[in-house]
């Protein structure tokens, strides 16, 4: 900052008002405006008064009565004002420029001396940087550390290391000069963003992990991994989320990547498994066998099964791998059928490593179940809960309707000749809304062609909560 001259002319003579001064700011900074200095948020926006400042005497001594205003950007700014009382006339004038004031980016700082029955005369300008977002902020939300799916899901060991792991930073407001700090368990990486990696578009800055800074880290199977960002004003990020990895540089076997791919449907036989036929395959069926086997499967992994169907979706029990390579088998529901019938269901599983909280999705199986002779919609209970009404096209011929309930037991009403068009109202037993009482439960209903061996025809399902 430029200096001062030891002493002031009379008051009739033009001021000459040096630069205001601000403690603990930022210089020098790098910038295409050149700027005196830097203002970091914790001399700004985290003083309770602002940005303290001061004004060395325009005159030794001032005169009592003697006003000084801040401009920031040419905006006189009031509360920031000061005038020279009595013993104040030798020292320094101290002021605060409050915090909302200033604008991201360049701002230009003068002051302005009033003497009693004179004009303004206006300082020197002060041009500083101030950045209004911390890089990364809302941080960990505005920070996410990317590694490569191979790494995640089977760790780094000596042969990886060797190739090199690249490493990406992505974050919100990024800028020239900013310093990226990654820190791999106790070892840290340093990295500073170019002006041509902050330009709008460019990609996410990345760094190439080698074998040095893993064995600086040393063998953890939860190395932590994660990143802050600190720019050049000092204003630092917070620390993204934590990545835990397996680093093992000892010479073992590198683990067989995860590959996973879709389920397969055991009962789905037709147009290469991704149609079942209800009434060939599915009819007699108790449940839907779902077969999970894929690459990189082992010991220690957890797999979940996913059936998402016409309007619900379905989550099986949990089971274990208990060796590389194994199939396992998953039962889907056999009403979790009923209710896609001439629909399709997309069936998926997620597989968590050991000692990981991620459950890493797999690729969809989408199957089509085939309709059967009629469309069945699911039925409508009545608002006292006392009839459900069983919807079905226009039959050719005599059909019989039968209700079933699905709760803490399967219960079924008789079958009831179908005598009306379109619909028939059934009753629904009081002993089934007892035994139910505050359960959810799913209600469906077939119809048979009497007097002929045709199949059944089962209608979607109703879930509710009695």
């Amino acid at each position: 900052m430029m200096t001062k001259p030891s002493e002031m002319s009379a008051q009739n003579q033009i001021l000459v008002l040096y630069p205001l001064m601000i403690p603990g700011w930022i210089t020098p900074v790098i910038h295409a405006q050149n700027p005196h200095g830097g203002i970091s948020k914790a001399i700004y926006d985290d003083k309770a008064l602002g940005l303290k400042c001061f004004i060395d005497p325009w005159t030794s001594p001032m005169l009592i009565g003697d006003h000084v205003n801040i401009l920031v950007n040419d905006r006189l700014i009031p509360e920031a004002g000061r005038t020279i009382g009595a013993g104040q006339e030798d020292s320094r004038v101290e002021t605060n420029i409050p915090k909302g004031v200033l604008r991201d980016d360049i701002n230009l700082i003068t002051y302005q001396v009033t003497r009693l029955g004179g004009a303004p005369e206006t300082s020197l300008p002060l041009r500083v940087l101030y950045h209004s977002l911390r890089p990364g902020e809302p941080a960990p939300a505005g920070l996410r550390l990317q590694l490569p799916a191979d790494v995640i899901a089977s760790g780094v060991n000596a042969a990886r290391a060797a190739q090199g792991v690249l490493t990406g930073f992505d974050y919100v407001n990024r800028r020239a000069h900013d310093r990226i700090e990654l820190s791999v368990g106790v070892a840290q990486v340093v990295r500073n963003v170019t002006p041509g990696e902050a330009a709008p578009g460019s990609p996410v800055v990345t760094q190439t992990l080698l074998t040095d800074t893993f064995q600086r880290a040393g063998n953890n199977p939860q190395m932590p991994f994660s990143f802050e960002v600190i720019d050049q004003l000092y204003n630092r990020s917070g620390r993204s989320s934590v990545t835990y990895l397996n680093v093992d540089l000892a010479d073992k076997p590198v683990p067989e990547p995860l590959d996973l791919v879709a389920p397969t449907v055991f009962e789905a036989e037709e147009l290469s498994g991704t149609q079942l036929n209800f009434e060939k395959d599915f009819y007699s069926a108790k449940f839907a066998t779902v077969h999970v086997a894929y690459p990189g499967s082992a010991a220690g992994q957890t797999v979940k099964v996913y059936w998402l169907g016409r309007r619900t979706s379905y989550g099986s029990e949990v089971k274990t791998i208990s060796h590389a390579g194994e199939t396992l088998t998953f039962e889907i529901p056999r009403l979790e059928v009923v209710d896609t019938i001439g629909s399709r269901a997309e069936i998926s599983y997620t597989v968590r490593l050991p000692q990981t909280t991620v459950d890493i999705p797999s690729r969809d199986r989408d199957i089509t179940i085939t309709r059967q002779r009629h469309h069945l919609k699911e039925p409508t209970l009545s608002a006292d809960r006392l009839n459900i009404r069983a919807y079905y096209p226009t039959l050719d011929g005599n059909y019989s309707v039968r209700l079933r309930v699905y709760g803490r037991a399967i219960r079924s009403s008789a079958e009831i000749p179908i005598t009306q068009a379109l619909h028939t109202n059934i009753p629904v037993p009081q002993s089934w809304l007892t035994e139910n009482r505050g359960e959810p439960v799913m209600f469906n209903y077939t119809i048979r062609k009497t007097g002929t061996g045709e199949p059944m025809i089962f209608s979607w399902c109703l879930r509710v909560t009695l």
